[in-house]
């Protein structure tokens, strides 16, 4: 049972470094502000600029589509690479504007290039698992493990020096 256990931690162990390694690429080397994996990417919304349809710190799952239509939800990028996430009022062939639901003005007329993914879920309550309960477990998580190997290879370290002598 023990093996399993262990067997099971270094699986999760590299699977996270695995997602972190990915997450840097993007993010670092290849300078984008999104992080996508088949064309879909969660999010968190950071502002009310959508209440009453999405609140502030709400998670979002965005895909990336091949068309979009008025009044979808999406994401975009503004002119400083900062992405957005309001509601499609106004469409034509290369262009859209979008608006918050609860903004009074609409945005800037936007390039239909800028846009990164149609939103097709949020959760208010994963938001708030992922902002406040997730990262702290994960950090754990890691930290846990990172010194559980660290005193394994102390004790065969020392095994090694025992059977030596």
């Amino acid at each position: 049972m023990r093996k399993i256990i262990n067997r099971i931690n270094q699986v999760i162990l590299i699977f996270l470094m695995l997602v972190l390694l990915f997450v840097c690429y993007v993010k670092y080397i290849k300078r984008e502000p999104i992080v996508k994996l088949y064309g879909y990417a969660i999010l968190i919304v950071l502002t009310d600029s959508m209440e009453p349809t999405i609140k502030g710190n709400e998670l979002v799952l965005i895909k990336e589509e091949k068309d979009y239509s008025l009044n979808d939800i999406v994401t975009y990028r503004d002119y400083d690479n900062v992405l957005i996430t309001h509601r499609m009022i106004e469409k034509d062939t290369y262009h859209f504007v979008a608006k918050g639901d609860g903004n009074a003005v609409p945005d800037e007329k936007k390039s239909l290039q800028n846009i990164e993914g149609k939103v097709i879920f949020h959760s208010e309550k994963l938001g708030i698992f992922v902002l406040h309960y997730l990262k702290f477990l994960i950090l754990i998580y890691v930290i846990v493990l990172v010194a559980v190997y660290w005193i394994k290879s102390v004790m065969k370290g020392k095994e090694n020096e025992t059977e030596e002598n």
